[in-house]
């Protein structure tokens, strides 16, 4: 027979673990999918075909063109950008996760890091 104690701990410890989970569903943060009304500073996804590569003149840096995209998506030299250019091709379908930001008053997607575009 389980006693009042054990009773007690059980529930205690079962509730724990409920809260535990409600946090973790309740504030984890959510990314949206890529749209024209999506806000500067905003981390988003989207899926697409690599369209273009090009690393720039100056700083290493790279700029990457996706289908169903229409902006422009730049790693940092710092961010991984060799790495990234070294592994996608033209045609590849990827999956990206980036920050909404705007660049010489142009939008474009960063990504802040070479885990932050994968192959799919």
């Amino acid at each position: 027979m389980i006693q009042k104690e054990e009773k007690i701990v059980a529930v205690l410890l079962v509730m724990a673990v409920l809260s535990l989970i409600i946090g973790y569903f309740g504030f984890v943060p959510q990314v949206a999918a890529y749209s024209d009304d999506s806000k500067i500073g905003e981390r988003i996804q989207a899926d697409g075909t690599l369209l273009s590569k090009q690393m720039t003149a100056r700083g290493d840096n790279l700029i990457l063109s996706i289908s169903n995209l229409n902006v422009k998506l730049f790693i940092s030299r710092d961010n991984g950008a060799k790495e990234v250019y070294d592994i996608l091709k033209i045609g590849d379908k990827v999956h990206i996760t980036g920050k909404v930001a705007e660049y010489r008053n142009v939008r474009e997607i960063v990504i802040e890091s070479s885990t932050d575009i994968n192959r799919i």
